[in-house]
């Protein structure tokens, strides 16, 4: 008794998942991905009155520009072992001298002196800087010294600062209640936060926008089979990433039906799982499902290697499935 099966494929696009705009401190020239997405700040003890870098601690933030949480990997180096620190958001407002207490900001971790490094993981619930922050604004302009003592390559921004626990609200929370500069580490640049998910990546040097898509070809063609047999036949589909970020394509498939199908229970229908896959070898292969699958994440291509096994008894027609890949980034 011999069946004739044909699979189609049908492709379902999905959009990344892109909740956010980049930012202004986006990198103009990059090297890899992580350059559109990260910032890295240096922080370092400044002199109280020239407020420029002087030879003491020193720390490096580096961050995610745009993510749903605050997160990053903070190092120092010469801070006092054995004294709690505070990595903090420290708004302005408009004389930042007067106002220098940072109400309003934000303590973003806290550790003991004598760690080295530390892993930055938190929900802030909004962006840097916050609207209030007068650092938000043109006016104060921290760039080439136009406010009198910075030369910064973001003229507008967030600061980031480390100052011992100590000299916070009890909490440990803002606002400041001391002043203690020359225990306290200082921004060096002003930076952004934007919750989200990134939005650009790293294409020939450049910061360019994320586009994902998947391209489909070839659809099995088992021809004739009998029932009780398993056919491998080299029945392929290549999946190829068409956008410029990495891929995660998703197969799932419905049930084979034949031309003289008019109800499940008049046997010319075969279930979706009679076909199986796989992107490795046969040992490893699987059952199609209705529900998508991750066939892998790939940068460049993929192959889907199909099997099918028809069912016995089976009734002699045309039978036909759709076989459907999803795309998401």
């Amino acid at each position: 008794m011999l069946i004739g099966i044909v699979a189609m494929i049908s492709l379902a696009m999905l959009a990344a998942n892109v909740l956010a705009d980049t930012t202004a401190t986006a990198t103009v020239y990059c090297t890899q991905p992580s350059d559109c997405t990260q910032t890295i700040l240096n922080l370092c003890q400044k002199n109280p009155t020239t407020w420029q870098c002087i030879s003491g601690a020193t720390a490096v933030l580096t961050f995610g520009t745009v993510g749903p949480k605050f997160t990053g990997t903070l190092t120092t180096a010469g801070l006092v072992a054995n004294k709690d620190y505070a990595l903090i958001y420290k708004p302005d407002k408009a004389d930042r001298f007067v106002d220098w207490n940072g109400a309003g900001g934000v303590v973003i971790a806290t550790w003991n002196g004598n760690v080295a490094g530390l892993p930055i993981d938190n929900n802030l619930g909004f962006n840097l800087p916050i609207p209030a922050d007068w650092n938000n604004a043109p006016v104060p302009d921290y760039c080439n010294k136009n406010n009198g003592y910075d030369s910064y390559a973001h003229c507008t921004g967030a600061k980031i600062w480390i100052v011992p626990t100590s000299d916070l609200t009890s909490g440990p929370v803002l606002p400041l209640t001391t002043w203690n500069p020359t225990t306290y580490l200082f921004e060096t640049d002003l930076v952004t936060y934007t919750m989200g998910n990134p939005t650009t990546t790293c294409v020939n040097g450049q910061c360019v926008p994320i586009t994902c898509g998947i391209g489909l070809q070839g659809s099995p063609d088992f021809g004739s089979m009998v029932q009780g047999q398993t056919v491998q036949s080299g029945q392929a589909t290549t999946v190829t990433n068409t956008g410029n970020v990495q891929v995660t394509p998703k197969i799932s498939g419905a049930n084979w039906v034949g031309d003289k199908y008019a109800t499940l229970g008049d046997g010319y229908w075969m279930p979706v799982g009679a076909t199986q896959w796989t992107v490795t070898d046969w040992s490893s292969v699987k059952p199609l499902t209705t529900t998508p699958t991750s066939i892998g994440t790939i940068s460049t291509t993929a192959t889907v290697w199909y099997q099918l096994t028809v069912p016995s008894p089976q009734p002699t027609d045309t039978y036909r499935q759709t076989i459907t890949f999803t795309a998401s980034c």
